[in-house]
């Protein structure tokens, strides 16, 4: 029994730094589901479930320019500040690089966003939303959450995310009281987020001693060709879950729209305490690939996959009714049973990626298990629309899709032969 506990303490202070990583990661993500769970029935009481849902569709398409605006740079930059954790002048370097080919494309994209709000019918109205909702494209910039990932210090970002969630929710239950307060909603949640990015970026200044500057167009142009997989990759996983959102508030409308978040956030609960293993494992695997724990790590992902769909279906039901705040969104229920399948297929997903393929800089593979997931999802949405018109189709897809890209990236890690220590190349 000595010998067996022993065991567990060497094991621990092995990996010491993988789990306060992982721990502070899952915390973040907690804080975030738990921040998003608190305010949603006084938001869909007050705002409705049209507002609401309007402010969804916003962020939705803020979304994509997030995406674009990122490209690619942070899953590169955590890699390369993982493999030069104690050099500050590379570190230096790569943030510089990452922050100016982040400015150069968010100036892009405010010209893109500008000329869309003025061509897109179903974006006329309601301009101060959409454009206070573009905003959080500055966090982009100034919160490199990436490099606290690869020195392993996400205790930072979870201490200064909490900060200003909390600061925000007296703003939020004082100041909306009614539907028309939704730009000022908006613009709390947007402002909370930009001030605690600007004290990210204070601290890495300060106490990081990271030295940031401009860098020539050429060096920016060398930089997005090294990280071009991952902007691929990035856009089109951004493109097949958020195009959901973007149908359903065209189509649909944005009650439905509502409706569909609710059973999105029952099915983050699981996936917060999840999200973040592959993640918080990745440091690790880069400093010292182990084939024999990622064949382990896999079979556990597995079992609590499954898992997740059970708590799911017991529990989301009362989840939903509690969280609904007399708004009678039952219809949520089937969808988040549905959608608890992705919980399963984003684990296994994550961990052939983020474990294997990136490590082995196979990020080739990425790009085309995104391709595969992205058009796979659009040939089930466009048979499924062709049988029938119910929303309960748009979640069958996404699962569908899901479960392809498992399918494909097993395909190739068998025939690479990744997960065999002696015989991997790396091509």
């Amino acid at each position: 029994m000595q010998a067996r506990l022993g065991n567990i303490l060497t094991i621990f202070r092995n990996n010491k730094k993988i789990i306060e990583n992982y721990f502070f990661m899952t915390v973040l993500l907690a804080l975030n589901s738990l921040f998003a769970l608190l305010i949603y029935p006084y938001l869909i009481r007050t705002l409705g479930k049209e507002m609401y849902g309007l402010y969804i569709f916003a962020t939705t398409i803020t979304n994509y320019f997030i995406c674009f605006i990122e490209f690619g740079f942070d899953m590169h930059g955590a890699r390369k500040i993982a493999e030069n954790s104690t050099d500050t002048r590379i570190k230096s370097e790569v943030m510089s690089k990452v922050f100016t080919a982040k400015l150069y494309i968010e100036c892009i994209s405010i010209g893109i966003f500008a000329f869309l709000l003025q061509t897109i019918d179903v974006l006329q109205s309601y301009h101060s939303i959409y454009w206070i909702c573009f905003s959080i494209t500055l966090v982009n910039i100034l919160f490199p959450s990436w490099y606290f990932q690869g020195i392993q210090k996400m205790r930072i970002v979870t201490y200064i995310q909490l900060v200003f969630k909390l600061l925000s929710l007296p703003f939020i239950f004082f100041l909306v009281k009614k539907p028309e307060d939704i730009s000022l909603f908006a613009f709390i949640m947007s402002c909370s987020t930009i001030m605690g990015a600007f004290t990210a970026f204070l601290y890495l200044l300060k106490k990081e001693k990271i030295r940031i500057y401009i860098v020539s167009i050429q060096s920016v142009w060398r930089y997005i060709k090294e990280a071009q997989y991952f902007f691929y990759a990035n856009f089109l996983n951004i493109l097949k879950n958020q195009s959901l959102n973007i149908i359903i508030g065209a189509r649909f409308g944005m009650t439905d729209l509502a409706v569909y978040d609710l059973a999105t956030k029952i099915t983050m609960v699981p996936r917060v305490f999840l999200t973040s293993i592959n993640a918080a494992l990745f440091p690790k695997i880069i400093q010292d690939l182990n084939f024999s724990k990622i064949k382990t790590i896999l079979k556990i992902e597995r079992l609590i996959g499954v898992l997740a769909i059970l708590f799911i279906v017991l529990f989301g039901n009362i989840g939903i009714n509690i969280l609904s705040a007399g708004q009678q969104m039952q219809q949520a229920y089937p969808i988040a049973i549905i959608l608890s399948f992705t919980v399963y297929a984003f684990l296994q997903t994550g961990a052939y990626s983020s474990l294997v393929l990136i490590p082995k800089r196979m990020d080739r593979y990425i790009l085309w298990n995104l391709i595969v997931a992205f058009f796979s999802l659009v040939v089930y949405l466009i048979i499924g629309f062709a049988i029938t018109s119910s929303i309960l189709l748009l979640p069958i897809a996404l699962v569908l899709s899901a479960f392809t890209e498992i399918f494909y990236l097993q395909y190739i890690i068998k025939k690479k032969k990744l997960l065999y220590e002696n015989i991997i190349k790396t091509t």
